[in-house]
């Protein structure tokens, strides 16, 4: 598999892209709540994040008629040159939550593209058969680099200019353009009958896209999974608040890597679980990792807090791993990039309202219970899995037939 040059280039842009990005992610929430010390605006800063990839249903068909190298390359040099914006303005003193905002929802507009574009060029270069291999591999590899990256955060937030990992993350998008620009012979050929007609074509592949996905077990396998984000959603802007409660901003990294060191985990050992039935994986997995996150806030001591926070998200890196291996390998090659956006557009729509929401009530409440009330969309998944029969049915990833 990674005999084929497209193989490595993808792999490696990929890592490069990711490295910036998890320091990007926990950094830029932590700085602006830094700036504000203030719930709702770590709440509408990751509302910024989310709110764009809920769009990410317009961009599917588009992806699919765009050379998707191209489109790989000229997200990540546009990321560069919005990224490069930050820095810059932090060595002129404008430290403007405004700027922060409005660069957070470009780039994560950005993304749409590039994140499609990854999911949709995979078939193209990878049989059917080592899809399921290359998506752990990459999943485990991207986790690793989280890992590292995020120790980065924790051990030198305190010392190391916030402006230079951000200086960091825009060369990493740099490289990663790099890389894919070699990404080459992988352009699907637009009939000239659909340059003629690009706007009636394209409402007529949305629509298609559309039908597909509400027609098939697509459907009411995603379907949990949108309350699941809008608690997920107030998870990400409540995490920095409840790490300052419990130890400040060392805690706040010591959190994420805690997690990402449980995805990395899940990512590993996903391929030992592909042999059972879809439908009890996802069962057992979301409410095992509710089970854990509970605990893990309940607990007073920090060590053991985070210990069990890391074991959550174990499950929940297996869950990741089937549902994007699931889509690649049941949905149809030429249906995936619009299909794909779909399902990002539709799971990610509650996240930025969670997020608000979470930000609102927090005062209100308190962090801890809603750290609480954010666990619930896990537990939300496995029941949902319980009580319909036709999702609780579904057999292993290599049986599943999209239609019923």
């Amino acid at each position: 598999m990674f005999k084929s040059k497209h193989v490595r280039n993808l792999f490696v842009g990929r890592l490069i892209s990711t490295s910036g990005d998890s320091l990007y992610q926990v950094a830029v929430i932590w700085y602006v709540f830094e700036l504000t010390h203030d719930a709702f605006y770590t709440g509408l800063a990751t509302a910024a994040v989310m709110f764009p990839k809920s769009l990410n249903f317009l961009f599917g068909p588009l992806i699919e008629k765009l050379h998707k190298g191209k489109v790989l390359l000229y997200s990540q040099f546009l990321q560069f040159l919005l990224m490069l914006a930050i820095p810059i303005g932090i060595y002129f003193k404008y430290e403007s939550i405004s700027l922060i905002l409005s660069i957070m929802f470009l780039i994560s507009m950005l993304e749409n593209f590039q994140g499609t574009a990854e999911v949709a060029i995979v078939p193209k270069i990878i049989s059917k058969d080592k899809r399921g291999h290359f998506n752990s591999y990459i999943g485990s590899a991207q986790q690793m680099v989280d890992i590292m990256m995020k120790a980065v955060f924790a051990s030198s937030i305190l010392w190391i200019g916030i402006e230079t990992i951000y200086l960091f993350n825009a060369f990493t998008y740099l490289m990663a353009a790099v890389f894919f620009s070699s990404l080459k012979g992988l352009h699907t050929k637009v009939k000239p009958e659909e340059n003629s007609q690009r706007w009636p074509v394209y409402k007529e592949t949305l629509k298609e896209g559309f039908i597909y996905f509400f027609t098939t077990k697509v459907f009411i396998l995603c379907l949990p999974f949108l309350i699941a984000n809008f608690a997920f959603g107030m998870t990400e802007a409540l995490l920095p608040v409840y790490a300052n409660e419990r130890g400040g901003s060392g805690l706040y990294g010591v959190l994420i890597i805690a997690m990402t060191v449980g995805n990395l985990t899940g990512s590993l050992l996903v391929l030992k679980v592909m042999k059972y039935p879809l439908g009890l994986l996802m069962i057992v997995l979301p409410f095992l990792s509710f089970g854990f996150w509970v605990a893990s806030i309940a607990v007073p001591s920090n060590i053991f807090s985070t210990l069990l926070l890391s074991m959550a998200f174990i499950p929940f890196g297996m869950m990741s791993i089937l549902l994007i291996t699931f889509l690649q390998t049941a949905v149809d090659e030429n249906l995936l990039a619009r299909v794909s956006s779909i399902i990002d557009s539709v799971l990610v729509s509650a996240m930025p309202l969670g997020a608000i929401t979470g930000g609102v009530l927090t005062p209100l409440l308190g962090v801890k219970t809603m750290m609480f009330i954010s666990s619930s969309g896990l537990l939300i998944i496995a029941l949902y899995f319980i009580l319909n029969k036709k999702v609780r049915r579904l057999p292993e990833l290599k049986n599943i037939s999209m239609q019923e």
